[in-house]
């Protein structure tokens, strides 16, 4: 090795130390699930595709060395604020995002602003790898679910099939789907731009406007797939039942997902081309063969670096990953996990628990926390009183509140779930004499079956937030002042036969949670109200 190639061992061992433990607790965690498993493949494709471009524009010459120190700083300041302010913090759209200013400042410190635009695609293409918050997902999933439901109801009938749809409820003979976001939600959608972008780089195109009208096309071409793959689930269930659409076939359709696309994707591409090529005097085609990599200890030698800068570097990375372990909040428990079976009664007041013959909306629950599972206790019951009315009660607590792990707000919930959603409407609940207002939501859920009047209020930390925002910053500043607080959501819904009965179904609610609040104990009503 030559010696100055040597002095990317530092660098190498800093990146090491600040992101090892990031991607170890990915690979356990969110990219485990359904939402984010593309994650890991794009990761394992942009370095691959990294590598491969620095050979290639070493190999034509095309890496330049014209180190710029001010600019490599100050992108490497920003990259490392970017880690500590997210490690520390609990967000992974800016942990795992510093991984990119990081690179791209080791390029442009040691060769230049002009090297790193040479590699622009290499470092853009590591966007799609990078988790985003659940609420920016959940906000963009909703209405490419609807969309995907809708042409796969449309086709399927037209084709023959008895089927139906209820927001993202598909009904087809005795079954019914739910279509999930994974099966036609924002991150299949990035997934599959990746792959056509990276299939367009890889040929590598001389005319602009084929370029050009294959990056559009990809989107429609993208949610084609995602049609493609419903309806295949959707055949799956309707012939052969509900274990083989949720078995080995379901994965099997999320091959055929990427299999379409990417058949697609060339289709389109070749089509452009018959139509476009002439213009461009049939200068499209593949990289030159004389752009394949160099090899040997000349190709080595071209990479070598400064040892002091890179010293230098290595030990800013350090600096960075002890500044974000000692701004991380300590996990002080105020509380222990509520057993909330004992601890809210069976029966109080006029109510008492019935039996009911609906099913409330799930609350996930799990040992493990993630962006799926937030939740340490769940409680879900139905009571009835002596006029026959009935309300559902779910309590659903958690003693971490992070960014990217907290309550799930339930207009999510219920969308999630094939409801349409209307009202949002803030509310203050004046419960007893002994508590003040409660900031709380109302709101009116409807799918084929039924409508369901929702009263709610969440309590993080001592605030009662009705908004995802309110929620990040109240946590942003307990994570900084080194505080995780813990959060609760309470929520009352009844099933009503219209919507002319609403306002009583309201009524009826606060009545109950005024009620419910009054028989519990002090230090149980606390948790529901930080007050008692």
């Amino acid at each position: 090795m030559p010696k100055k190639l040597s002095a990317w061992i530092p660098i190498a061992a800093g990146l090491l130390l600040v992101f090892v433990p990031t991607f170890i607790d990915l690979f356990n965690g969110i990219w485990t699930t359904d939402r984010n498993a593309h994650g890991p493949i794009v990761l394992g494709i942009s370095l691959w595709f990294l590598g491969f471009r620095i050979k290639q524009l070493l190999a034509s010459h095309q890496i330049f060395y014209q180190p710029a120190s001010a600019a490599g700083w100050c992108l490497l300041g920003f990259g490392l604020a970017c880690y500590v302010l997210g490690l520390s913090q609990g967000v992974l759209l800016l942990e795992v995002g510093s991984l990119i200013p990081i690179f791209a400042a080791c390029v442009v410190m040691f060769f230049g602003l002009r090297s790193l635009s040479k590699l622009w695609f290499s470092f853009f293409f590591m966007l799609f790898f990078i988790p985003l918050p659940a609420s920016v997902v959940d906000a963009i999933t909703q209405p490419l679910k609807i969309a995907v439901s809708v042409a796969t109801e449309h086709l399927l009938y037209w084709a023959g099939y008895p089927i139906a749809r209820s927001g993202v409820i598909l009904y087809i003979g005795q079954y019914q789907l739910l279509v999930a976001d994974a099966c036609a939600g924002l991150h299949s959608l990035f997934t599959l731009e990746a792959l056509g972008l990276l299939y367009m780089n890889l040929v590598g195109h001389q005319s602009v406007s084929r370029n050009a009208m294959l990056a559009a096309l990809i989107v429609p071409i993208s949610f084609t797939s995602n049609v493609v793959r419903v309806i295949t689930l959707t055949l799956i269930t309707y012939y052969m039942g509900d274990a083989a659409g949720q078995g080995f076939l379901h994965g099997f359709a999320g091959l055929l997902l990427f299999l379409s696309a990417l058949l697609l994707i060339i289709g389109v591409d070749t089509l452009l081309g018959y139509l476009l090529d002439r213009r461009v005097d049939g200068k499209t085609g593949p990289v030159p063969a004389n752009s394949i990599p160099a090899t040997g200890l000349g190709f080595y030698s071209a990479l070598a670096i400064q040892l002091k800068p890179a010293l230098v570097v290595a030990g800013v990375m350090l600096v960075a990953i002890a500044a974000a372990r000692g701004l991380t909040p300590e996990q002080n428990f105020k509380t222990s996990i509520p057993d909330f079976a004992g601890m809210v009664p069976k029966q109080f007041g006029d109510w008492k628990e019935v039996p009911s013959p609906y099913v409330q909306i799930d609350l996930a629950t799990g040992e493990d926390l993630s962006t799926e599972q937030p939740y340490d206790a769940v409680l879900m019951r139905t009571y009835g009183n002596p006029k026959g009315e009935q309300v559902m009660l779910a309590l659903a607590y958690g003693r971490q509140q992070r960014q990217d792990v907290k309550i799930h707000r339930p207009e999510v919930c219920y969308e999630a779930q094939g409801y349409s959603v209307t009202g949002g409407t803030p509310v203050d609940f004046q419960l007893s004499r002994g508590t003040g207002a409660i900031q709380g939501t109302q709101l009116l859920a409807q799918n084929r079956q039924r409508i369901e009047a929702v009263s709610y209020w969440i309590r993080i930390g001592d605030i009662f937030p009705r908004s995802a925002s309110q929620s990040r910053w109240y946590i942003f500043r307990e994570g900084m002042s080194g505080n995780v607080p813990d959060g609760i959501l309470v929520r009352a819904s009844s099933v009503q036969s219209g919507a002319d009965g609403t306002n009583r179904a309201y009524q009826m609610q606060q009545q109950f949670l005024g009620d419910l609040v009054n028989a519990l104990s002090p230090e149980s009503k606390r948790l529901l109200v930080a007050q008692g």
